[in-house]
């Protein structure tokens, strides 16, 4: 029984994963984020959407928090259309929603960072740490 839930909690991560690609919604691996961060891309937006306590917890260097974006993707419409944003969460799946959210509202370069602070935590990608 354990097998099967393991085996069905796997795929269900696999799907969201695909489907939300499927959709349009680019992904960037952690990897490729510090390669953009180190190359100083102009105007880059880290997007942070966790509760506060959890980007207080660890954040990305210069990441926003904003944990209403996935509901009100128009609190980034001061942003030129073509700026990139990169859409960060603790998994890489709430981030999925907004990130599309913010593409369908006439953002043509948004990111979605895959396995999110996990992964870039993992990858050991620099964080600001603080008390949760």
């Amino acid at each position: 029984m354990k097998k099967l839930i393991l085996t069905l909690l796997v795929l269900f991560i696999l799907f969201w994963d695909l489907a939300w690609q499927i959709a349009g919604v680019q992904q960037l691996f952690p990897w490729q984020l510090q390669s953009l961060l180190r190359s100083d891309e102009v105007g880059l937006v880290l997007a942070d959407v966790r509760f506060p306590v959890e980007f207080k917890w660890r954040h990305i260097p210069g990441a926003r928090n904003l944990p209403d974006l996935m509901l009100h993707p128009e609190l980034l419409d001061d942003l030129p259309p073509d700026q990139p944003v990169v859409v960060i969460c603790l998994t890489g799946h709430r981030s999925q929603i907004a990130a599309w959210r913010l593409q369908h509202r006439g953002h043509t370069r948004v990111f979605n960072l895959t396995w999110g602070m996990a992964g870039w935590i993992l990858s050991d990608g620099p964080v600001v740490s603080g008390a949760p």
